[in-house]
């Protein structure tokens, strides 16, 4: 397939950020100041990965791009997924999944009714005839298809599968470590506790498989970078610390991770507000909408309906007066009368409204 020919005044790519957006019914990149810097010829696109190729599609089949919109493996996959660390992606063609390299060429052919992405420790799960095992990167199997679920390996060694309704966790070579026992669990986080579910509650195991903090919750969420978690309790959520004890009593309607400028969006009385990790509300519950804050200091807000941004203070500094607002890599796109444009942090126009839609769903 030739490279993309349709010109819309693209220019040199600014910031070294390619921004997904469509132009009716065609997507491309942007830049931070709304120039066109991939011109908008797909179907749909993705975010870059590290070896420079964005996964792309026209005509409903799968390829990759390379940063100036030439195609580097040319659309034929039913489905591809983004380049692993190990240099490999999976890409599904005539209902079977394989791995292809950068090239676009089979290094596992397609063979598997599932595949999904390579971990660090080089074993990638699949599945073939109903069973989840896990390959290396020749496409040999490491460890049987035995299972019924199974996902990626974590940093300590270990993998969440599911064996006659109960989940455990495996080694690499498929021994079990912590026998299936519970309902649900999830990956082991940084702290080596994992989320895992029994008898209809929610709790916190160690890499034994020792509750560390009990089953009681009606839901949790990891832990942050703070040390506190999120977790539901008799219809209130909350936040506790490493043991288990309370840090932020259950008050909630709704509770939201900590951002790294140490505000927590939560919900009360169906208002928006932030928190900091004493539980100390530092910008009430006023908000009928409100997202985290972003890395630029601001976040977006929803008041009489209309979507402004506010700083870290709660004033809002972009007024309300919006369709509909979003921040992606530190630029502001707002929605007026069906396009987006670009503002900056005082409100100034960037780039006029102009584009049908921004961010993909490929993302």
């Amino acid at each position: 397939m030739l490279a993309a020919t349709f010109l819309i005044g693209c220019t040199t790519q600014n910031n070294n950020i390619f921004i997904p957006a469509r132009l009716g019914s065609k997507w491309g990149y942007i830049d931070t100041t709304g120039n066109w810097v991939i011109a908008p010829n797909f179907d749909d696109v993705a975010n870059f990965a590290k070896n420079g190729l964005a996964r792309a599609t026209f005509k409903w089949k799968y390829g990759y791009i390379d940063k100036i919109g030439n195609w580097i493996i040319d659309t034929q996959f039913d489905y591809a997924d983004d380049f692993a660390e190990n240099g490999l992606a999976c890409a599904k063609l005539n209902g079977k999944w394989g791995y292809i390299d950068k090239t676009g060429k089979w290094i596992i052919d397609p063979q598997f009714d599932v595949a999904l992405n390579f971990a660090e420790n080089g074993l990638a799960p699949v599945d073939l005839n109903g069973k989840r095992g896990y390959i290396d990167k020749t496409g040999n199997w490491v460890i049987n298809p035995q299972f019924d679920m199974a996902w990626e390996f974590s940093e300590n060694g270990l993998a969440p599968v599911e064996l006659n309704g109960k989940w455990g966790y495996i080694d690499e070579t498929g021994n079990w470590i912590i026998n299936p026992q519970f309902d649900e669990v999830y990956y082991f986080a940084e702290n080596s506790l994992a989320r895992a579910k029994l008898n209809g509650k929610w709790g916190y195991i160690d890499t034994t498989g020792n509750w560390v903090i009990n089953p009681q919750f009606g839901d949790v969420r990891p832990f942050a970078e703070n040390g506190l978690a999120r977790v539901e309790f008799n219809g209130k959520w909350g936040y506790i610390d490493i043991i288990g004890k309370w840090a932020i009593n259950p008050q909630f309607d709704v509770a939201y991770d900590f951002a790294k400028n140490g505000l927590a969006l939560v919900i009360l009385n169906r208002k928006y507000g932030y928190i900091d990790k004493t539980g100390n509300r530092i910008i009430n519950p006023q908000f009928d909408d409100a997202n985290d804050f972003a890395e630029n200091g601001l976040a977006v807000v929803k008041l009489y309906g209309q979507w402004g941004c506010i700083d870290e203070t709660g004033t809002l500094v972009i007024k309300a007066q919006y369709d509909n607002v979003r921040i992606y890599k530190n630029t502001i796109f707002f929605k007026q009368k069906g396009k987006w444009g670009i503002i900056d942090k005082n409100g100034n126009i960037v780039a006029n409204p102009q584009f049908d839609w921004v961010l993909s769903r490929l993302f």
